[in-house]
């Protein structure tokens, strides 16, 4: 399997979610990839689609706390996404991920997809919360 593969398309899943109301089902059957995605991606990939979608309001408010003077609606809709999906990941027990791993995908994922300046503010963001989370 590769997480980095998922991770895309779980990002993926939640920015349509962001700007059309589809069912789950809808997004978790990945239609939109014009590749046969392997079923261990696929898996971990909803489980972090589904997790983000149980969470979004405590994720948000997460959001909204580390990112000081930013409203969250000024954020765009791709780092939207990408701090969602690492939010989530970062907050779940139940994830091996560990955390400096999941920072530097979001800032790879940024990269790919976001505009040139969002990987500083998604590590800024990131990164507060896992010094936070660190030294509770």
């Amino acid at each position: 399997m590769k997480p980095h593969r998922a991770r895309i398309l779980a990002m993926q899943a939640i920015f349509q979610q962001q700007f059309q109301s589809r069912p789950l089902s809808d997004l978790l059957s990945f239609d939109w990839i014009d590749y046969k995605v392997p079923e261990e991606e696929k898996i971990f990939a909803s489980k972090l689609v589904k997790g983000v979608f149980e969470n979004t309001e405590s994720i948000d408010r997460t959001i909204k706390h580390y990112s000081r003077n930013w409203d969250i609606s000024r954020i765009s809709q791709v780092s939207k996404a990408i701090l969602r999906l690492s939010i989530f990941q970062m907050m779940d027990t139940a994830s091996n991920t560990p955390p400096k791993v999941i920072i530097d995908e979001a800032i790879r994922l940024s990269k790919k997809y976001a505009e040139d300046d969002a990987g500083r503010f998604i590590n800024g963001i990131l990164d507060a919360l896992y010094k936070q989370e660190k030294n509770t």
